[in-house]
């Protein structure tokens, strides 16, 4: 009994030292809790949730139902959103955007993927430069993933696991500088991979569906140049069985069979166009325009207008595309390098901003030459060109007069001269117009339409000159004013060129009374190297179209 006692006295006191000792340490070191996120993470952690969630429910309602344009276009957001944001702040509002309802559900869920891997990095108490270090890191990353997968879709290289680890390690140990930071980092690094090997797999695969569609698109463009309609309704048809949301392919599919004209063609056209205006609720103005052609041609003259004039009020959100940012065209930027790409992008401008074949007036100006109202049909003429100026939409202008000389038997007469001339010591064009005829003209617009060197016959480049003129009387010159060659060329071509680069030029004049075509002639001589204000002029002799 004794002994129990006394062993009981000494565990007790072990025992109460061992408890003591656990408290210490708790009191110490207390459980660490979660850290505690930046506010900006927080408020956007619910509303990505739930975004989330629908798109994971899309993605099994409608795993095949998507538009591949929509879905690259999405892709090239990202891309776009990590180079233009400072830090995760600015990038978090792009990841709460919403997305087309025709993003394919795995690409729609990659941002949102990203914005799960990248809040785990950031804690509240973290100072600007830790977070800016793991800003580079990460985005860094998924910016060199975004490049190795294009280059993926030449070269065949496939980016795996590995490689996307090996992109990981390297922007980590170039940019993590904060110990701490680098080691949480590390910590998350196995999602991370995870995310860019997801990444570039994923994209990779609706790349090259995108590619796949690009070509036979391309090719429906080109045998619209050349006229050949069935040809081009092989491709378009092929290019529309691959992406039955898309726009373009299906437009030219219409378009084809408008012009082909065979028994059935009529009825299949509408209801090509009739599918286009039910994805784009009714407000696409090609596809309007399109089915007022084929009333025309059916002598339904009233029905033609009312289509017409409701693709003309629709054109200028038409418009909006070309100036888009997210614009994929301008993800082909390699078109340029040659003169069928040009014919690409012309077609696919042309129709998109309503010139030539495409605008609303010229085709109801068909329709008045057809009733022999020419009167009627030359204000239709004017109207065209009188939106053009209010639009600021000149890059097709010569298509206009050339849709004018093919299918308008419409003269428009003018007497007027114009001349160019390069301004002392700038990099500057001086245009002066002379009005030769016996009445005055009003609201004169002048356009320049100039071929620098590098450029393909036949292609020009069209600007406005100076402001509009009130009035040019009978039998007086004006000098509407200078336009500075390096502004235009840096804005529309990349690449600055001067006076000593003009091959050739032409001139569009538009007023209430007049509009004419001034064709193209070779410039004026001058001193390449120091162009001055000479009475040397080349005087362009109208041409009635």
């Amino acid at each position: 009994m004794n002994n129990k006692i006394v062993l009981f006295g000494c565990i007790l006191p072990l025992a109460l030292l061992f408890l003591f000792c656990v408290f210490l340490a708790l009191w110490l070191h207390p459980v660490k809790n979660a850290p505690e996120r930046p506010a900006f993470i927080k408020d956007a952690e619910t509303k990505v949730e739930e975004i989330q969630k629908q798109v994971t429910q899309n993605f099994f309602e409608k795993k095949n139902d998507y538009d591949i344009d929509q879905t690259v276009m999405a892709l090239y957001s990202i891309e776009k959103a990590l180079a233009e944001a400072r830090n995760f702040e600015s990038l978090t509002p792009f990841i709460l955007q919403k997305q087309s309802g025709l993003v394919a559900p795995e690409i729609a869920n990659l941002k949102y993927r990203f914005f799960n891997v990248y809040r785990k990095m950031l804690e509240s108490k973290d100072k600007v430069a830790e977070m800016d270090s793991v800003y580079k890191v990460t985005t860094g990353a998924l910016s060199d993933i975004i490049g190795m997968t294009g280059y993926d879709l030449v070269s065949g290289v496939r980016v795996d696991r590995e490689q996307a680890k090996k992109v990981w390690q390297k922007r980590l140990d170039d940019s993590a500088k904060y110990d701490r930071i680098k080691s949480r980092l590390e910590k998350e690094q196995d999602e991370m991979i995870d995310l860019l090997f997801e990444y570039s797999e994923t994209s990779a695969k609706y790349i090259r569906e995108w590619n796949r569609l690009c070509s036979a698109r391309d090719r429906a463009y080109l045998a619209f140049y050349e006229r050949d309609w069935e040809e081009l309704i092989n491709c378009a048809q092929s290019a529309a069985d691959m992406a039955p949301h898309e726009k373009e392919a299906h437009t030219l599919l219409a378009l084809a069979l408008v012009e082909r004209g065979k028994e059935t063609d009529a009825s299949s056209a509408k209801s090509v166009i009739n599918d286009i205006l039910k994805e784009n609720n009714g407000q696409h103005a090609p596809a309007l325009l399109l089915r007022g052609v084929i009333e025309m041609k059916a002598k339904n003259f009233d029905r033609a207008v009312l289509d017409f004039d409701q693709s003309a009020a629709y054109y200028p959100k038409q418009t909006e595309e070309i100036a888009d940012t997210l614009n994929l065209y301008r993800k082909r930027s390699y078109l340029n390098n040659s003169k069928e790409g040009r014919v690409i992008i012309n077609t696919y401008r042309g129709i998109t901003t309503g010139a030539g074949y495409f605008s609303p007036d010229f085709q109801k100006a068909r329709i008045y030459v057809e009733k022999d109202q020419k009167d009627v049909a030359k204000q239709k003429i004017f109207d065209h060109f009188f939106r053009r100026r209010l639009q600021g939409q000149w890059d097709k202008i010569l298509a206009d007069f050339q849709f004018c000389k093919s299918y308008l038997d419409t003269e428009l007469p003018s007497p007027i001269d114009l001349s160019i001339e390069p301004a002392w010591l700038t990099n500057s064009v001086i245009v002066t117009v002379n009005n030769k005829g016996k009445t005055d003209i009003h609201n004169v617009t002048v356009l320049l339409c100039v071929r620098f060197t590098d450029m393909f016959r036949g292609d020009y480049m069209s600007f406005p000159v100076g402001e509009s003129v009130a009035l040019l009387p009978a039998g007086s010159s004006v000098t509407v004013g200078r336009q500075n060659i390096s502004d235009i060329t840096r804005e529309n071509i990349g690449s600055v060129k001067k006076w000593k680069d003009i091959i050739e030029y032409g001139a569009v004049l538009i007023s209430d009374e007049v509009i004419t075509w001034l064709p193209s002639a070779p410039k004026p001589m001058a001193s390449e190297d120091a162009p001055a204000e000479s009475g040397q002029k080349s005087i362009i002799a109208d041409d009635k179209t």
